[in-house]
Order: C-alpha cells, then sequence, then structure tokens
C-alpha cells in the first residue's frame, strides 16, 4: 500500500505540475529512482491526456500549495488516510483557492485509476475543503 501511495503521490505531482504529454505516443518518465513510473496514456483515444492549457492552470496551482501539502491533501482525498492537515497547509490551500482545489481533484479523479470511486473522491474534497476554511 506504501509502494501505491508513493507511486500514486507522484503520479498526481506530475499529472497536475505542468507535465503533459505532447502526444499519445510519447512518455515522460521520472528518473530510474522514482519508480520509473511512466505516464503514458492508458487508453487508445488519448482521452486521459491533460490538455496543455489545464496543464498550466494545474501548475500554477500546486505552486501555491507546494509538494508537502500536496502530499497530505493528496494522501486524505485519494487515500483516505485520516492524516493531520497543518494549519499552514491548511492556509496554502485556502490562498490557492477553491476553483484550484476542485480543478486538481476532478483532474485526478479523469483518470481511468481514480474513476471508479470518483463521488468518494469528490466528498473527501469537499470535507478537506471544509476543513480547512473552518
Amino acid at each position: 500500500m506504501e509502494s501505491f501511495c508513493k507511486v500514486s503521490i507522484i503520479a498526481f505531482f506530475v499529472l497536475a505540475s505542468g507535465v503533459f504529454l505532447s502526444s499519445p505516443t510519447q512518455a515522460i518518465r521520472t528518473s530510474e529512482k522514482d519508480f520509473g513510473l511512466a505516464l503514458e496514456p492508458s487508453s487508445d483515444n488519448g482521452d486521459d491526456i491533460i490538455p496543455i492549457e489545464l496543464s498550466h492552470y494545474l501548475h500554477e496551482c500546486l505552486k501555491k500549495i507546494g509538494e508537502e501539502c500536496g502530499s497530505i491533501f493528496f494522501t486524505r482525498i485519494f487515500i483516505g488516510k485520516k492524516n493531520v492537515i497543518p494549519a499552514g497547509c491548511c492556509q496554502k490551500l485556502l490562498d490557492m483557492g477553491e476553483e484550484c482545489h476542485y480543478t486538481i481533484t476532478e483532474t485526478v479523479i479523469s483518470r481511468p485509476e481514480f474513476r471508479a470511486n470518483a463521488t468518494l473522491y469528490e466528498t473527501r474534497a469537499v470535507d478537506v475543503w471544509n476543513k480547512c476554511s473552518q
């Protein structure tokens, strides 16, 4: 489970940080020590590739939240770990904004490996936002 979590977090940050595939036949790879994760389309039609405009928007969102806080939110929303959200991370989330938060969530949910539990992830994303905005 821990290995899946690490791979998922890396996949999330690579997907949402502005690294995208320019065509279905190209793949972006992290370094070999970063699990050699290949982000290739999981379907032949290429509908799970992030468009460049969205990629840039997500990159700007994630710059505001940072990798450490992003990992905390990812594990809480997509892994279901009831980790403590530090006040500083909540502040970064609020500074990043609600639109960025939900766009990141929906982008991850759009991946085939996350689609089946979309409602659960959306509920957790709302819970995270509500917790931080109290």
